[in-house]
């Protein structure tokens, strides 16, 4: 039991909200606009491609093809999920990075009412947790200054994986040039990279109808069950999203129902035994 149990909590580590969706790089509802020189490592699916520009692929076997409606069917999950999330604190008004008010954030969930920017160094303080998740739910548009960048700090093994960064944009997002981003971008309407911007372990996802336009960009998404897409899992409802537990706390769990199942058997035990004659 106890095994089984351990079994588990690690398959529930591996997991990624985003189902069918976490096998892109890019995903557009509708068009993706190449300009410039562009490089993704994992799939790209879009409705129609456009532009003058060309697009390599960092990954064996990459494909390139219109999204399904599995895959709108999943980033719509995602996406509402992720806008639904409880307990957020709200940061609206404030600008991110180390050009603007808050430059370090540990994991947790941060809400912009309308228009969140990212200006100068955003660091991700994991504090050494094994499944550390931030979450940005973003009323309207996100926007990144020029040379912007996301970077992470105090990070654990095998973190790309079991990790979780999830921005869920209510409309448009622009990157500047030269942004360095990292984690799933989950865009409401159009994204629209500046020359140089680049998402290094993560995707850029967009729903149905919706575009993406590239300007000599790059994004790896690390694997379809990597680029920090994990941490997160759906509750019984199939709608809420959570946090998945800690490992410890797996340990804790099992070692309850290990002390739960030795406490039964020795009263079963006891049960059995022949009373004084």
């Amino acid at each position: 039991m106890l095994a089984l149990t351990l079994a588990a909590g690690a398959s529930l580590r591996a997991q990624t909200i985003l189902g069918s969706t976490g096998g892109y790089a890019v995903m557009a509802g509708s068009t993706v606009t190449a300009n410039g020189v562009n490089t993704f490592t994992g799939d790209l699916a879009a409705a129609s491609l456009a532009g003058a520009g060309s697009v390599s692929f960092g990954s064996t076997g990459a494909s390139v093809g219109p999204p399904t409606a599995q895959n709108q069917t999943d980033f719509t999950r995602a996406y509402t999920g992720l806008a639904a999330m409880p307990g957020a604190v709200d940061l609206s008004g404030q600008v991110l990075g180390s050009g603007g008010v808050v430059s370090t954030l540990p994991p947790g969930v941060y809400k912009f009412a309308s228009t969140a920017q990212l200006t100068g160094t955003l660091t991700l303080d994991a504090q050494g947790q094994s499944n550390a998740v931030w979450v940005f739910q973003i009323g309207s548009t996100l926007d990144t200054a020029a040379n912007s960048k996301v970077v992470f700090a105090h990070l654990v093994g095998d973190s790309v994986t079991n990790d979780g960064l999830f921005w869920q944009v209510g409309t448009t997002t622009v990157f500047g040039s030269n942004t360095s981003f990292e984690g799933n971008l989950l865009g409401g309407t159009t994204l629209d990279f500046g020359s140089g911007a680049t998402i290094n372990h993560g995707r850029a996802l967009t729903g149905s109808g919706q575009t993406i336009t590239f300007a000599g960009n790059a994004i790896d998404f690390g694997s379809a069950s990597s680029g920090y897409s994990g941490g997160l899992e759906f509750a019984g409802d199939g709608i809420s999203l959570a946090a998945i537990p800690e490992p410890s706390t797996y340990g804790l769990i099992a070692g309850a129902i290990a002390l739960g199942i030795a406490g039964v058997r020795r009263r079963f035990a006891a049960a059995r035994r022949p009373g004084p004659s």
